[in-house]
């Protein structure tokens, strides 16, 4: 039930990165230029990571080169690295965004107002 709702929240807020990705008319993310590190920071093969992204290795560097929002919230998952660093890179001086919302866990639902209190509920899992 978590999955699927953070899941969900995160493909509406994905969407409002792919309509920047269009409007910015960006022609690489920034995970198609650094794969192959982002790769090995994960102590992964390009073999393994087809694998974990259930693909066959030869349409691994069709993957890498995808800017398609569903396959980037997978490699996001799978990487554990943050979409929006899959997309535009570490972004230092970017102001941190509010973080907002009501998650159920087992049914009952929780508030929360901020990135701690979501990672909190989170652990209680």
């Amino acid at each position: 039930m978590i999955f699927l709702w953070l899941y969900n929240n995160c493909f509406v807020f994905l969407l409002k990165i792919w309509t920047n990705m269009n409007g910015l008319e960006l022609e690489k993310t920034y995970f198609e230029e650094h794969a192959m590190e982002m790769l090995t920071a994960a102590n992964m093969t390009k073999a393994q990571f087809a694998r974990a992204m259930d693909i066959l290795p030869q349409n691994i560097n069709k993957l890498i080169s995808t800017k398609n929002v569903l396959m980037l919230i997978k490699v996001s998952t799978v990487l554990d690295i943050p979409i929006q660093v899959l997309i535009y890179g570490e972004q230092e001086d970017e102001p941190q965004t509010d973080l907002h919302g009501c998650i159920y866990i087992n049914n009952v639902p929780h508030i929360f107002n901020n990135r701690e209190e979501l990672d909190e509920l989170l652990k209680q899992e």
